[in-house]
């Protein structure tokens, strides 16, 4: 059986389409206006709510992605900058990484091993480490 849920998440239109499966698993796919948002974590659900709530978070994590420069989604991981002013008037970026649209972070790190002029080329090289970071992750199995 087939189920279509929709919400509209900063003028957005998501759609969630969940298929139950014979042995009780939920199936799920996400699109955004349209377009699909396939990198889901998760499925098969154990249950329609568990699918449609994840499903829907999900999507307004990519949805944020899309309008602000702070998150980014990479391979189905969140990574969310900022950096940090130093004493020496120097900038340090960081990272954090999220599932789905968990707002706990499974991982945080401060890049300290580079120090920019501005907020944003740190923010830059925080994000540039947190795609090397998921890309040697996924590679090792751990992700």
């Amino acid at each position: 059986m087939t189920h279509h849920y929709g919400a509209t998440y900063r003028g957005k239109q998501i759609s969630v389409e969940s298929i139950e499966q014979r042995n009780g698993d939920v199936l799920c796919k996400v699109s955004i206006d349209d377009e699909p948002a396939p990198h889901l974590r998760g499925n098969p659900f154990s249950s329609l709510a568990a699918a449609q709530v994840t499903a829907v978070g999900y999507a307004r994590a990519v949805i944020d992605t899309l309008l602000d420069n702070d998150v980014a989604e990479h391979h189905g991981y969140f990574i969310r900058v900022n950096s940090t002013e130093q004493i020496d008037g120097t900038w340090v970026g960081n990272y954090q990484l999220h599932r789905n649209d968990n707002p706990v972070a499974f991982r945080r790190v401060v890049c300290e091993d580079f120090r920019g002029n501005t907020s944003v080329e740190a923010e830059q090289y925080a994000m540039a480490a947190a795609f090397l970071a998921v890309d040697a992750d996924i590679a090792a199995g751990k992700l």
